[in-house]
């Protein structure tokens, strides 16, 4: 068996057999044509593959509709051109010019993927296995039997189910507040995970920059939930002291650059010591991975899922966030043309609405940004063996955003320092 097989089995007895220990039924997992495996059930699935061979998506064969779409939001004419071709080719029953491969589940009378499949049809789900690292997880799509959609997320690790608690208490935040500029799932706990349900509009579109729709739904997010809070005792500082700590110990695992990753450590160390803990700062709740990929535009609102890494951070951390994953995970950008989209968001006139009023400043709320989003990642970067190419695009723009905030700074930290001390902690 090959090492990618073999990993994927590990993962699919994860997904299946929920709360048994992979070794035990690996051997479940059949791969191509189906063998006769008498006094056993079985359920056969067609499979499409990552660019690693790894395994993506699974569908029960004789599905009509690639169902698993739902679990793709890909923007732009790539994501368009790669939806119609799998929408083309179940539309004409030829699905297996697009799949990788077929998998049969073999067991004996047993509640497979926790009990889900009682839960609708088996023709109305399809599985995503997660994506690599510390926080996997699945999530499978499926209709309930009034043919609402709904998403259920299985966490494969420990990291991922404090995640997916994480999710369900902000989404039961949310809800209290009466949100007009955003729409969020709706919950309900099942089993060892979580189901929230779709938000994704009839007319749905997407955009790689921000819309006025964005800027409206943060600042209304902001506005319900903004406290002005001494900067020591916030936990997403005692977060940042956490991880500089962790990172000037913590070996790189993979092909990260140690030059790059050395000079990135000392900039940041630089940074963090330009704030003054005692410092007043405001912060809201936010949702913590506000890119592209997790929202929809569409009836005059933003429609977000995916609030696994939602907490309380510096204003604007989300807008800041959208800009630079996809500017730099999409669009490809270097830093030289993400920085002045940055700093366009302070002339938009809701910002600087919002800003004004509150005596906030743009450039810091940038650097807190860029020093918690940073210490974050990279650690988590370096600790894994198998990194995604993305990884070292994100790093050569952290470097140069850090280089120009660490020059700013130390020509305007004693300002910064004066004015936020003046301030009232709330």
């Amino acid at each position: 068996m090959s090492k990618m097989a073999q990993i994927d089995q590990e993962v699919l007895a994860k997904i299946f057999f929920p709360g048994q220990q992979p070794s035990a039924v690996s051997g479940l997992f059949s791969f191509g044509k189906k063998p006769v495996r008498p006094g056993f059930q079985s359920l056969s699935f067609g499979y499409v593959n990552n660019p690693d061979g790894s395994i993506r998506w699974l569908y029960p064969l004789g599905i009509r509709q690639p169902l698993f779409l739902r679990l793709y939001n890909g923007s732009g004419w790539r994501g368009s051109l790669f939806s119609l071709a799998f929408r083309a080719a179940f539309l004409l029953r030829n699905e297996r010019l697009v799949r990788s491969g077929t998998v049969h589940v073999f067991h004996k009378n047993q509640p497979l993927l926790g009990g889900l499949f009682d839960l609708c049809p088996m023709g109305k789900m399809a599985i995503f296995t997660g994506t690599v690292g510390e926080n996997r997880k699945a999530v499978i799509a499926l209709d309930d039997p009034d043919g609402n959609a709904w998403f259920y997320k299985q966490p494969l690790t420990p990291e991922a189910a404090n995640l997916v608690k994480n999710e369900q208490r902000v989404l039961a935040e949310l809800a209290q507040l009466g949100l007009q500029k955003m729409q969020v799932p709706t919950v309900k706990p099942y089993a060892s995970g979580l189901m929230v349900s779709s938000v994704k509009p009839t007319a749905a579109s997407n955009s790689f920059d921000l819309q006025p729709a964005h800027f409206e739904a943060v600042v209304e997010l902001s506005e319900l939930t903004v406290q002005q809070n001494q900067l020591g005792s916030l936990p997403f500082w005692e977060e940042i002291n956490t991880n500089l700590e962790a990172l000037q110990q913590q070996p790189i695992l993979n092909d990260l650059s140690q030059n790059t990753v050395s000079r990135i450590i000392d900039q940041l160390l630089v940074l963090h010591q330009s704030f003054d803990p005692e410092m007043t700062v405001p912060t809201s709740l936010t949702h913590g991975d506000f890119t592209p990929w997790n929202m929809y535009l569409g009836g005059g609102r933003l429609h977000v899922y995916d609030w696994e890494l939602s907490e309380r951070l510096p204003l604007l951390n989300d807008v800041f966030h959208f800009v630079f994953q996809s500017g730099v995970l999409i669009e490809r950008f270097p830093y030289s043309e993400i920085e002045p989209i940055i700093f366009s968001i302070k002339k938009d006139e809701r910002i600087q609405v919002f800003l004004k009023e509150r005596n906030n400043d743009f450039e810091l709320l940038y650097a807190l940004y860029l020093l918690r989003n940073i210490s974050y990642y990279l650690l988590k970067y370096m600790r894994q063996k198998s990194l995604h190419q993305q990884a070292h695009w994100l790093l050569s723009a952290w470097d140069l955003a850090l280089k120009n905030a660490i020059d700013f700074f130390l020509q305007s930290t004693a300002a910064y320092s004066q004015s936020f001390a003046k301030r009232a902690v709330a």
